[in-house]
């Protein structure tokens, strides 16, 4: 990973410069206060987290590179306990069995989990669209290796849809895009925390 992996100012000095590589992924950060995390985790403020991604963006939208980029937004997690869909039936990665307990219902790596918000910001990014189309964190992947021409990984990968109907490849609708200023409350903490004891 040596040479690979920087600080998130390497980042917004590459989105300033016009010099982001042809791929990166950014990562919020997970420690810290209630008012410094960036991740969203209960209990810091989410209005953290929301700036940080705000930022990301807008230094994403200002760049010289903002005409030929696609970014995609996604969680690791759903942030909650229910949801109304049934997880579906998904392609194991591999042969190789998980590692769980005796009797562990959930043995196979053959099921997806509760969904998790997923968005595309792009120039050529649909307007006023919404997927119904199954993906899961594969699928970027599976847009990577499908920009590049690269072979999959795994199964999972390979049978990944890699988001496609997410653009509009033929015009760039969103190319001077206006995204507003996000002030940050830190008072608003206090309601954060009174959500998640």
């Amino acid at each position: 990973m040596a040479g690979h992996v920087f600080p998130i100012s390497q980042y917004f000095t590459d989105a300033a410069n016009g010099t982001l590589p042809q791929v990166s992924f950014v990562e919020s950060d997970p420690f810290g206060t209630v008012n410094t995390e960036t991740d969203e985790h209960p209990p810091a403020n989410v209005q953290v987290g929301e700036k940080f991604t705000h930022d990301v963006v807008s230094a994403l939208v200002n760049s010289r590179n903002w005409s030929s980029s696609a970014m995609f937004l996604s969680y690791d997690e759903h942030g909650g306990y229910y949801d109304h869909v049934s997880p579906p039936a998904a392609v194991p990665p591999d042969d190789i069995p998980p590692m769980v307990s005796p009797g562990d219902p959930f043995n196979a790596f053959n099921r997806y989990g509760v969904r998790v918000p997923a968005m595309v910001v792009s120039p050529y990014s649909s307007p006023h669209h919404v997927s119904h189309v199954v993906y899961d964190h594969t699928s970027i992947l599976k847009f990577i290796e499908t920009r590049f021409d690269l072979p999959p990984l795994t199964r999972r990968d390979a049978a990944a849809d890699p988001m496609l109907d997410m653009f509009d490849f033929s015009r760039a609708s969103l190319l001077h895009p206006v995204v507003p200023a996000a002030p940050v409350d830190p008072s608003g903490v206090a309601a954060c925390s009174a959500l998640h004891p």
